[in-house]
């Protein structure tokens, strides 16, 4: 099964928002610990192997991740309550979902 655009789009911020904080060797280094083919696929199964890899660092990078996914999404990132990376990148796929539904009519 080929990849959404936007799997494509939030891989690309995720190995990206990684390589920006972290360097090419550690985003490697993590991605192959996460185990995950598609770790964009699953919002929830990335951030759960994300913390058993990085325990209480985890939460940082993900706030990173979405604050980048919002920007090239074009969406301001206005965090409430309780970091919840799930509940951010389920958001980011439905404004994409209407964006890409926009674009193509």
């Amino acid at each position: 099964m080929d990849k959404t655009g936007f799997e494509e789009l939030f891989e690309e911020t995720i190995t990206s928002s990684l390589r920006d904080l972290l360097g090419e060797s550690s985003m490697r280094a993590i991605l192959y610990h996460l185990s995950l083919e598609r770790f964009a696929k699953d919002p929830k199964m990335f951030d759960q192997k994300l913390r058993e890899v990085l325990k209480a660092p985890a939460i940082i990078i993900e706030e990173v991740i979405i604050k980048d996914l919002f920007r090239r999404l074009d969406l301001m990132y206005a965090p409430t309550g309780t970091f919840d990376f799930q509940k951010y990148a389920n958001s980011a796929r439905d404004v994409y979902k209407v964006q890409e539904k926009r674009r193509h009519g």
